[in-house]
């Protein structure tokens, strides 16, 4: 990677760091993500639940059309993470005006990745489920939801692009606020649209996905307004929307595109791993699918203490404080750990009272106790992987988190996965099982790069 313009002039500590108390700085960044992901992941157990009453055909299908919606991530984690750390370089070194720049590169690339996602999931949506092994009435279902839940694709690229720069320049609380804006948006339309009210039909299934375009389209509407304000450390200027920088667009696509890879790698291999889960049909499927949206909220500290290693080590970086970039590092992962082990702990013990929240099928109750028990096991490790991670990435070094992703999901995940569930007869916890192996095996392997320090040098 090529050095930016005044990367090799020293300049202090970045406004996002507290040199007295890096606990503190990290504190700061990580509490409103926090909020920002369990307020999400809370909107997408509500919107479980509700759909889950409409039977077990409308929950297995729209959960294999929302796992089918992780194959847009790919590009969004591509353009979020590249966006995050090069922000941070440039608020790291005083360039605040390149901040600018980077900011239109990522909406750009956004709005594009967004159509584009936008048009193959309404046309292949039948497809898509059907490789996925839905059967009949759940394939319905999902294309239900997909086809609707579409349109709202570009608005949510646009989204998660602009709050990714706002965390880039230190300012995590503002995301916060829109996304809660967005949830709160999201779980009411779906509620209304999904039972009807007054006026309004019934849309069943497809009612969750208009909920979603409609608080994407929300979202969008107030991330523009915060941005055209400029007083959140990046600014967006209507009449330069298109003046797209090729060098910012090209130190965007370098940092995040292995990011993107890696994300598609994992989608795809997630979407084999629940395709290998399909395969023990219906019930067991539905089970997965709830305990999914559990596990969702119980690593949310650890991706949170991702975002504020991202930022502090890209910021610590722009700044030629590689020291400070370090110790935010080490102090992100040992809160992360802390905090992920108790979450751990509590979801073992109450696994099964959780699950009935969700569905009243005893088997499927059964199911999902367990899948949280084998879970839990794997939290710690995913406290450490997610915030170390979010180091290496905010560093710049993204190529080898893409290496040690393609190591832990095809070598420790897949094939474990399909001999213990199917040909050792263990059903759905074996897979959860050679889950949780490949988890421990990733955070191990990350740990061990972020002692190396080779991301120190890393120039973006």
């Amino acid at each position: 990677m090529s050095a930016g313009a005044g990367d090799d002039i020293a300049a202090p500590a970045p406004a996002a760091f507290d040199e007295s108390n890096l606990t503190r700085s990290v504190l700061r960044l990580a509490w409103p993500v926090v909020i920002q992901q369990v307020s999400f992941t809370t909107v997408q157990l509500v919107e479980t639940f509700l759909v889950g009453h409409l039977g077990e055909d409308a929950l297995a299908g729209v959960g294999l059309a929302s796992i089918l919606y992780w194959v847009p991530l790919s590009g969004m984690s591509a353009i979020g993470i590249g966006a995050t750390a090069v922000v941070a370089r440039n608020v790291g070194a005083g360039r605040t005006e390149r901040a600018d720049v980077t900011l239109r590169s990522a909406q750009v690339l956004a709005l594009l990745w967004g159509v584009a996602m936008a048009v193959l999931f309404f046309v292949a949506a039948a497809p898509m489920l059907r490789v996925m092994g839905a059967e009949p009435a759940a394939l319905d279902r999902g294309v239900e939801y997909m086809q609707a839940a579409a349109f709202g694709i570009p608005f949510y690229t646009l989204l998660f692009a602009a709050n990714a720069c706002l965390q880039g320049s230190g300012d995590t609380r503002t995301p916060m606020l829109i996304m809660l804006a967005v949830n709160l948006i999201n779980g009411i339309l779906s509620w209304v649209l999904i039972n009807g009210m007054g006026p309004i039909p019934e849309y069943g299934v497809r009612g969750a996905g208009l909920g979603f375009l409609g608080a994407a389209l929300a979202g969008e509407f107030l991330v523009l307004a915060v941005l055209m304000r400029g007083t959140r450390g990046v600014r967006f200027q209507p009449s330069k929307a298109l003046a797209v920088d090729s060098a910012e667009t090209g130190r965007v696509l370098r940092v995040g595109l292995p990011s993107g890879a890696e994300q598609l790698q994992f989608m795809a291999a997630f979407l084999l791993y629940t395709r290998i889960i399909a395969s023990l049909g219906t019930t067991a499927l539905a089970a997965h699918q709830v305990a999914l949206r559990i596990e969702g909220l119980s690593f949310q500290p650890g991706f949170a203490f991702g975002v504020a290693a991202t930022t502090l080590v890209g910021q610590g970086l722009g700044a030629n404080r590689p020291d400070l970039a370090e110790k935010a590092a080490a102090a992100a992962a040992r809160i992360a750990f802390v905090g992920m082990t108790a979450v751990g702990v509590i979801i073992m013990v109450f696994g099964g009272p959780i699950t009935r929240l969700f569905i009243n099928d005893p088997d499927v109750v059964d199911i999902g106790r367990q899948l949280l028990f084998i879970f839990g096991f794997a939290l710690p490790a995913l406290a450490l992987s997610l915030a170390l991670g979010g180091a290496l990435r905010g560093a710049g070094d993204t190529r080898s988190v893409l290496g040690i992703m393609t190591v832990g999901v095809w070598g420790v995940r897949l094939a474990p996965a399909y001999v213990l569930a199917v040909v050792a007869g263990f059903g759905v916890p074996g897979a959860w099982v050679a889950a949780v192996t490949d988890i421990n095996t990733r955070a191990l392997l990350i740990f061990l790069r972020f002692r190396q320090g080779h991301w120190k040098r890393i120039k973006v």
